[in-house]
């Protein structure tokens, strides 16, 4: 008998700027490492969708996803990918209405978003030492998820923060703090406004430190 996913997301709202968690249902993460695993394997495809030109990271790989693999459906019980993906920016954005808007917000939120586009997306390897300097995103929305980690990430055995994301929000001001790091698993994914600036430590541990991203805009 297959799990039955439901989704829930779970706010956080260390300053402004809201940031919604999810849970990413298994069958997800095996398409995409499947997926990230392919095209690591074959030199051909690894410049093909080679992404890094695009990107800020100082990472070992980083390759776009292909349109195709937001449209498997991995289980008989689940949305495509893109469908998936399409409720948790609709929760997220109908949260953010609700939760910090006004009442015309308010209003809006009570219906759900028409449309979205998919701006870009990609998978990022990461191997010790790579790192993520500050920088924002494309779009409306954007979210970040792992589905790979290094065992020393995972067992707390590195410095603090390595191999952590870290969100940043305003200047240091007394009674202010303008970072967020969050310890990265694997099975989670943040959802947050694409200008919210962002950072990844590096770490030390043996082992792929595997995340996927990507950007999208919203119609009411």
């Amino acid at each position: 008998m297959e799990e039955e996913y439901k989704l829930r997301g779970k706010v956080h709202a260390p300053f402004g700027p809201m940031i919604m968690e999810f849970e990413i249902p298994k069958p997800y993460i095996k398409l995409l490492n499947d997926y990230g695993d392919k095209i690591s394997a074959s030199d051909k495809k690894s410049k093909q969708l080679d992404w890094s030109d695009n990107l800020v990271g100082n990472v070992k790989q980083e390759h776009k996803i292909e349109q195709h693999i937001w449209q498997e459906k991995p289980s008989k019980n689940l949305p495509s990918l893109f469908n998936w993906a399409g409720n948790c920016v609709n929760l997220f954005v109908k949260t953010h209405l609700q939760q910090q808007g006004d009442e015309l917000d308010k209003k809006v939120a009570e219906q759900n978003v028409k449309s979205i586009e998919l701006h870009n997306s990609w998978i990022v390897n990461s191997i010790k030492g790579d790192f993520n300097p500050p920088h924002m995103h494309f779009g409306m929305v954007s979210a970040a998820g792992w589905l790979m980690m290094p065992k020393s990430v995972e067992e707390n055995k590195e410095r603090e923060h390595a191999g952590w994301i870290e969100f940043l929000f305003a200047d240091p001001h007394p009674f202010v703090v303008p970072k967020y790091a969050v310890k990265p698993e694997v099975g989670k994914i943040f959802f947050f406004p694409n200008w919210l600036q962002h950072q990844v430590y590096p770490f030390r541990g043996e082992g792929i430190r595997r995340s996927f991203s990507f950007n999208v805009s919203y119609r009411y």
